[in-house]
């Protein structure tokens, strides 16, 4: 289990993390902290050494190792429109992305919408879900830590894999944590992230470069040429018309190599 004192030593927020919830095994957090959201304070922490259900974006499966890796939800209840969803993934990848730099000096990149890649490598993702009429959205970040083997047949890496020694999984969910909460106060005033896209932006993989994409429910694929992401984390590209377009991480897929 998580050492719940250490986490709190690390903590430097006023609201995300205040409150932890801590388990052996979910179904997933998400469900879990869907389920208490309501009893719960802003900025509740919900976290699990496993999760047999545990599904990310598009319904692909994240697959688990128990007490190796990192599995927790937020509960956001200060911010509450579906057009924040895609800011608030911008913020977990970048918490993410610049915590694993800044603790472990690795070079990681982020796979729009919520991908963040090591060598183009998978070693975390991450899903933003709106919770009943406005109330709130649940932030689920999936992390891999010290899982010690490649998932067969997917191209996944992990901190100890990349490090080769174990790590503190405490201090890494600590510091993600304060980093969120100062993206999470920007949001709350403004509606807006941009140092978080700044981050997200400077790590962006196949920037610049030619990427397939598929709208949701279709066939029909169009070669575009990717560029960042705007204020409300949707990709700027160049289309086959040469006119800049503005992609909705919602309903669309990007033809990625899959990892």
């Amino acid at each position: 289990m998580y050492d719940l004192n250490s986490i709190s030593s690390y903590l430097n927020t006023n609201i995300i993390g205040q409150s932890i919830i801590q388990y052996d095994n979910l179904n997933s957090t998400f469900a879990k902290a869907k389920n208490v959201f309501a009893t719960c304070p802003d900025g509740t922490v919900v976290l699990s050494e496993n999760q047999s259900e545990c599904v990310s974006r598009f319904g692909n499966e994240w697959f688990c190792f128990p007490d190796k890796n990192i599995y927790l939800s937020i509960i956001l209840k200060s911010v509450n429109n579906n057009y924040l969803l895609p800011i608030t993934d911008v913020v977990g990848c970048s918490s993410i992305l610049s915590s694993i730099e800044e603790l472990y000096n690795l070079d990681c990149r982020i796979r729009w919408p919520n991908d963040i890649l090591i060598n183009d490598n998978k070693i975390a993702s991450v899903k933003s879900d709106i919770i009943g009429k406005g109330a709130g959205i649940i932030l689920s970040l999936n992390i891999n830590v010290n899982m010690e083997e490649n998932i067969k047949n997917l191209k996944t890496t992990s901190v100890k894999l990349e490090k080769g020694e174990d790590v503190e999984r405490e201090l890494l969910i600590a510091t993600i944590l304060n980093k969120i909460e100062y993206h999470y106060d920007e949001m709350i005033n403004t509606g807006k992230a941009f140092h978080s896209v700044e981050i997200y932006n400077k790590n962006l993989l196949f920037y610049n470069k030619e990427v397939g994409v598929i709208k949701r429910g279709r066939k029909k694929v169009r070669e575009v040429v990717a560029k960042n992401i705007d204020s409300d984390g949707w990709l700027a590209v160049i289309n086959e018309k040469g006119e800049e377009e503005f992609l909705s991480p919602g309903d669309t897929i990007i033809q990625y190599e899959e990892t």
